[in-house]
C-alpha cells in the first residue's frame, strides 16, 4: 500500500489534488482541511495517504496529518460508512472535535454532518469509543480533556438562540483554535463565538 506521497502539487481541487512523483501524476481524494494545508500549485507537497480498493474502483485519499488519516481509517471501518462519507466526517470538525464527540457520545454533533443518520452516529460511538479512547493525539494546540462538557455547552447554547447546529460547532471549533484559554467558561465561549456565528 502507499503510505505517503511527496511531490510537486500539479493539480488542486476542494475535492482532489494531483501530485507529480517523479514524473507521474497521482490524483489524490482529499477532505477540506487537507486542500487548506497543501499550499500553491508548483510547490512541494507531503501527503498520507490510504487506498481503497473497490471490486471495479482504485481510489487513494490523502491527508495533511497522520492523525487525519488514522481517523479515516477507523471511520473506513465502521459499518455504513464509506470513504466519500468519511471525507465528509473530516471535513466538517477538526480530528480532535470527532474524537470528542464520540468519547462523549455526543451524537447529536455527529448527526449534523452530511450523510450521517442517527443510527450511523450511534454505531460510531459504540464502535469506535474504546478504540479512540487508546489513540495518542499528537493534535497541535487542541486538547479534548476537560474542554468538551464546556464545548457542548457552548453549543447548545447556541442553538438554542436559533442557529443550526453545524454553523454552531463551526463557530466554537474556530473560537477555541484561535484561543484555547477562551473555552474555560460556557458564558465566555458562547460570548465569543456569536462573533463568529452573526
Amino acid at each position: 500500500m502507499i503510505y505517503g506521497l511527496r511531490g510537486k502539487l500539479a493539480a488542486k481541487g476542494t475535492a482532489s489534488i494531483a501530485i507529480d512523483v517523479g514524473g507521474v501524476s497521482y490524483e489524490v481524494n482529499i477532505p477540506v482541511s487537507t486542500y487548506d494545508a497543501v499550499g500553491s500549485l508548483g510547490e512541494e507537497v507531503a501527503v498520507f495517504t490510504v487506498m481503497v480498493v473497490r471490486e471495479d474502483d482504485m481510489q487513494l485519499y490523502g491527508f495533511a496529518t497522520e492523525d487525519e488519516r488514522r481517523l479515516f481509517k477507523l471511520l473506513i471501518g465502521v459499518n455504513g460508512i464509506g470513504p466519500k462519507t468519511a471525507l465528509g466526517v473530516l471535513s466538517s470538525a477538526s480530528v480532535a472535535d470527532i474524537y470528542g464527540f464520540i468519547s462523549n457520545s455526543n451524537t447529536s454533533a455527529l448527526t449534523a454532518v452530511p450523510g450521517i443518520g442517527r443510527k450511523t452516529a450511534e454505531r460510531m460511538v459504540l464502535e469506535l469509543r474504546d478504540k479512540i479512547g487508546r489513540i495518542e493525539l499528537s493534535v497541535q494546540g487542541e486538547a479534548i480533556e476537560g474542554k468538551e462538557e464546556i464545548r457542548s455547552g457552548a453549543v447548545e447554547a447556541l442553538v438554542a438562540l436559533g442557529y443550526s447546529r453545524m454553523q454552531c460547532e463551526r463557530a466554537v471549533r474556530e473560537v477555541l483554535k484561535r484561543d484555547a484559554s477562551t473555552g474555560n467558561s460556557v458564558e465566555e465561549l458562547v460570548r465569543a463565538a456569536l462573533k463568529e456565528v452573526k
